[in-house]
């Protein structure tokens, strides 16, 4: 029987200053052994003692091929203890030479030695820490390269260049100089090192993108070297995310987290079929260089498909410094080692082009499902900056969409270093401490300041495309008196900076003069809607009973008067109004708000005071739904489908907002505590019922819950299919016996079978599952028929377990941040009835997201119809996800498909199209598009992305 495993155990042990480790340990920073005084063996014991250790496991690989050749090394070591108690040169150097039969297939192994260091942005601390400990540690790593010629160093993440370059100048110019050498290699394909459950499908592009054209143009970087997904850090991903690294052209990914089971070199498969070769590191990307690496090779040899080179991570991160010289010196050292792996230093680009062989390949494991779940309290801690981002990359994506269609139409400006300063702050915040809320307070009042800055520039952006929309309508045809202008008018201007606080919002002052206002409405989503939407008219002296709606030819427009008597803002006035109006995909129509002739002067009589008015029961209810409420507790006790007749909702338990004590130990941002009580909200202190025409009711209540209040609109439009519960919360609660959390929960009336959710760039089906997973916007259960969904405007945790729809509103962490959720937050959630097809869900999300806009403006002449589209889109089962311009001026329009089939796209442009091709992220052109005329037509397959550029003549 072979014993040489127990006989090493037996003899490391009777080493002087080795130590036995029980578990797997962190291995960066100072080592146990300095820490606690225990000298360590000389250089020679140390490397023979680890050779000796290698040798066991390159014998198991061997099936015992040199198992004899060990039993006499050890024997040799053996008896030197024996008689010595110690193992002497000449024994350590007689124990090697006993071993020399393993030196070549020792050699056949080799570690690739990767110099990092893992600097997290505004993880714990500001801006101004981060570029201190990004500074220090480059200066640190230079410094070791100009002393070290044969060491080389990685780093990811665009931001910390862009930072070198801003404070640092003569150190850019020391970066370059080592990045010419190929000692410096930039790991960047992202702006940081991103989450990947939260931001967006476009964000996740455009952090690629904006990442390869800052390198190339600033940095001189060739962006097609550009192929690695570094994320070491990030808290799980989508089954789409090799879809959307396929498509912008990364081939390979480095992570830590996310992945159960013993893969460590695997390939990862989205929907769509594409793939990316999967690194997960086995040690953690802040290991040093020490004698374990060489022994752990082996087994890890056997998880990367017979792969005998292993990559090594090493570097302290954040504010350590990176690699030290210690690092440094072992890996020297352990190049004379004979009886061990080729140790070298290098880079992952490297490593990567000798795993990514067909040989190597074919023998990796296939994994097909999304990487998740790993901190369910990230999707929504720091709640305010979860509502900023969704805010923000909504207007971006809206703005840039209406410039680009407009850009050739009616002369619409293409801002592109708006776009780009917009765009690089939102992605700055995506950060896996920033967006997930794993930060502290520095960390969020820092990136609330970028996104202030990012929505600025969309807000800018689309409303002087909004503007030149609307003078590019003919409106002539609406008559408005010079007497009216001429009366004078301080409408003009008014409402300057309405409307856009808490990121909600484009600024929309008041264009109009007179009794005769004149509004363009536009629909930025695709797909076609009737909507009740909302206007505002400034300083009207009309007579708000004779106040009419048309649309340009006059033709009458169902409306409402939410106001009756004017509402005050910076000393000017303003009425709202509900209006109903139908809007193709991408289009837009005129509205006339005037003042009707008298038709019969009016006589009024007294009103009658003398019956009583009271509601026997809540209800909501329009053509398609009927809801019904709890008249103590305000708790939907029914939602009906009226096309069917279906119940959605278990009148048993109750549906509506609630508080849940969470436990307190293990709790964190990172982390949702267990349920311990969850707590209806019933202190119920007013309810009043409101309804504006037809067009919308609804009911207002006010609640106590904890030591906050929480003030609730819910609202039913006509034509709708869904509940707007429009939340006010005053939230006071902080971490005490329990973390206390607030929540909207709707118990399912019927029997379901999964739940389904968006994700980034596709949909995403789970069962039910007791913590909270990540939703792009909405979760819905699926088993009844159409079926009952929930819909946020700014939150991404949601709750699908034991029959019942929950969105997680307000997680009160306390640790990192104590108090990061005290103070005022705006939410708005549909409760609605959706459909069984995820294009038909995505239609419903974006109409939600992107809320039809409209300008203010007067009559005048245009060269665009009252009403129109920007542009016709026929889809399929894809959905357009952004439409851009290029550098040179070419339309671009994204596309995903989410159904699992083959779409056939087809797109009607205003103008005449000379030229179209399809192209992936880089514009490198990957097939055709049929032109004819203005319209332009091509295939997306299954589960893929595509985007197609178009020149128009």
């Amino acid at each position: 029987m072979n014993n040489n495993d127990a006989r090493f155990s037996a003899l490391r042990q009777r080493v002087g200053g080795e130590r036995e480790i029980m578990g797997y340990e962190m291995t960066f920073g100072m080592p146990k052994e300095t820490m606690w005084h225990i000298t360590p063996p000389n250089g020679t014991i140390r490397r023979v003692v680890s050779e000796l250790e290698f040798a066991l496991k390159l014998d198991d690989a061997n099936d015992g091929k040199f198992t004899d050749d060990i039993s006499a090394a050890l024997d040799v070591a053996e008896k030197s203890l024996d008689r010595d108690g110690v193992l002497t040169f000449s024994a350590c150097e007689e124990t090697e030479k006993k071993l020399l039969p393993l030196e070549k297939a020792a050699k056949e192994y080799s570690l690739i030695l990767c110099g990092h260091a893992h600097i997290d942005m505004n993880w714990m601390w500001g801006w101004n820490e981060t570029v201190s400990a990004a500074l220090a540690t480059f200066r640190t790593m230079l410094d070791l390269m100009d002393e070290y010629p044969d060491f080389t160093f990685s780093q990811s993440q665009t931001s910390v260049y862009r930072l070198v370059e801003e404070y640092d100048p003569d150190m850019m110019k020391r970066i370059k100089a080592r990045i010419d050498e190929g000692r410096w290699e930039i790991t960047s394909t992202a702006w940081v090192e991103t989450d990947k459950n939260m931001p967006s499908g476009e964000s996740l592009l455009n952090t690629v993108k904006y990442t390869r054209d800052y390198l190339e143009k600033t940095w001189g970087v060739d962006p097609e070297s550009l192929k690695i997904d570094f994320s070491p850090d990030t808290f799980g991903h989508s089954a789409h995310i090799p879809e959307i690294d396929s498509f912008a052209g990364i081939k390979y990914y480095y992570h830590c987290r996310g992945l159960d089971g013993d893969h460590i070199l695997y390939r990862y498969k989205a929907p769509s079929g594409a793939e990316i070769l999967m690194y997960r590191e086995p040690y953690w990307y802040n290991s040093a260089i020490t004698p374990h690496v060489g022994p752990g090779l082996i087994d890890l040899s056997r998880r990367m498909g017979g792969l005998k080179t292993g990559l090594i991570v090493y570097g302290v991160g954040n504010h350590g410094g990176g690699v030290t010289r210690r690092d440094i010196e072992r890996a020297i050292e352990m190049k004379s080692w004979k009886i061990w792996p080729e140790v070298r230093f290098g880079t992952f680009r490297e490593f990567f082009s000798i795993a990514d062989k067909p040989e190597i390949r074919e023998k990796l494991p296939v994994v097909d499902r999304e990487l998740n779940f790993l901190f369910d309290g990230c999707y929504t801690t720091q709640s305010r900056i979860k509502r900023a981002n969704r805010m923000t990359e909504a207007k971006l994506i809206e703005a840039s969409s209406l410039s680009a269609l407009g850009h050739d139409i009616f002369g619409a400006r293409y801002n592109f270093k708006a776009y780009e300063t917009g765009w690089r702050n939102t992605l700055f915040t995506h950060f896996h401490d920033i967006l997930t809320g794993s930060c502290v307070q520095d960390s969020r009042e820092y990136a609330m300041g970028l996104y202030q800055t990012a929505a600025a520039h969309a807000e800018t952006e689309e409303t002087l495309a909004l503007r030149g929309l609307s003078e590019a309508v003919d409106s002539s045809m609406v008559e408005l008196s010079d007497e009216e202008i001429k009366r004078g008018s301080q409408s003009e201007g008014a409402g300057a900076g309405f409307g856009v606080t808490s990121f909600a919002g484009v600024p929309n002052p008041e264009r109009g003069v007179g009794l005769t206002r004149v509004f363009t409405l536009y629909n930025p989503a695709g797909t076609e809607r009737e909507d009740v939407t909302e206007l505002r008219i400034w300083d009207w002296t009309g007579d708000i009973r004779r106040l009419r709606v048309t649309d340009a030819e006059g033709k009458p427009l169902e409306f409402a008067v939410i106001d009756g008597s004017f509402q005050r803002y910076w000393d000017h006035q303003f009425n709202r109004l509900l209006v109903r109006v139908k809007l193709p995909a991408y289009g837009y129509t005129t509205v006339v708000v005037r003042q009707a002739e008298v038709e019969k002067y009016p006589y009024y009589y007294g009103g009658t005071h003398n019956v009583l008015s009271y509601e026997n029961s809540y209800v909501l209810e329009n053509e398609h739904i009927r809801a019904e409420f709890d008249q103590q507790t305000m708790s939907l006790v029914s939602l009906i489908d009226k096309k069917d007749g279906s119940e959605k909702i278990n009148g048993n338990e109750f549906a509506g907002i609630v508080g849940i004590d969470t436990q307190l130990e293990g709790s964190s941002a990172w982390v949702i505590g267990k349920y311990h009580a969850v707590k209806p909200l019933t202190d119920i202190r007013r309810v009043d019922r409101f309804g504006f025409g037809g067009l919308r009711q609804g009911y207002r209540f006010d609640a106590g819950i904890y030591n906050s209040t929480v003030n609730c609109e819910i609202t039913l439009d006509a034509g709708a299919k869904a509940l707007n519960y429009h939340i006010n919360v005053d939230w006071n609660e902080t971490a005490g016996r329990f973390a206390p959390m607030l929540a909207l929960r709707m118990p399912v009336g019927y029997a379901v079978s999964g739940y389904t959710r968006d994700v980034p760039m596709g949909v995403a089906m789970t069962g039910s599952e007791n913590h909270d997973i990540p939703a792009q916007s909405y979760t819905a259960a699926i088993g009844g028929g159409s079926p009952l969904y929930l819909m946020t405007d700014s939150k991404y945790g949601y709750r699908a377990y034991d029959n019942t729809l929950t969105s997680t509103l307000i997680n009160t962490a306390h640790n990192p941040d104590f108090d990061p959720e005290r103070g005022r937050h705006e939410i708005t959630i549909a409760v609605g009835i959706g459909v069984s097809c995820p294009r038909g869900m995505a239609d419903i999300s974006e109409t939600f997201r992107f809320p039809v806009r409209y300008a203010s403006t007067n009559p005048h002449k245009g060269a665009l119809a009252p009403s129109g589209s920007l542009m016709t889109a026929e889809t399929g089962s894809a959905k357009i996800t952004s439409i851009t311009l290029t550098d040179d001026g070419k339309l671009l329009v994204r596309l995903n498909e989410l159904a699992g089939k083959n779409a056939e796209i087809t797109l009607g442009l205003k103008n005449d199209v000379r030229d179209a091709a399809l192209v992936d992220l880089s514009g490198h052109k990957t097939g055709d598009a049929a032109v004819s005329g203005k319209t332009v037509s091509f295939g997306v397959g299954p589960y893929r992305i595509s985007s197609v550029e178009i020149t128009l003549a």
